[in-house]
């Protein structure tokens, strides 16, 4: 059974990025695969895990705006076993497009 970790937080500078990279890259050595999916515009963990963000055509973006297939653009990292699906930072104005909303959180939960 697959399963699905998340590293989120909305203050910047916790961690997040280092965490994410230093999990995945450890799972092939637990004999697992992996895939990680980058949805920061910086895009640090595209280029963290080995991937150039200037050679890339499409990233998350695509998959979300333009509805194009996530197979074709998930690509190889440089740990063999971890695939990424990129960022870029065209993903930023994602939120300004029509039909998009941004989420708040409640600042009164129950």
């Amino acid at each position: 059974m697959p399963r699905v970790y998340a590293v989120v937080n909305q203050k910047g500078g916790v961690g997040k990025t280092t965490t994410a990279i230093n999990v995945a890259a450890n799972l092939p050595e637990l004999g697992k695969t992996g895939l990680i999916v980058d949805m920061d515009p910086q895009g640090n963990t595209t280029s963290g895990l080995g991937v150039n963000r200037s050679e890339l055509s499409r990233s998350i973006y695509n998959v979300i705006v333009d509805a194009e297939d996530i197979n074709e653009i998930i690509r190889a990292t440089a740990v063999p076993g971890l695939d990424i699906l990129p960022s870029h930072r065209s993903l930023a104005g994602a939120g300004q497009l029509p039909g998009c909303r941004r989420v708040h959180a409640d600042p009164n939960p129950v």
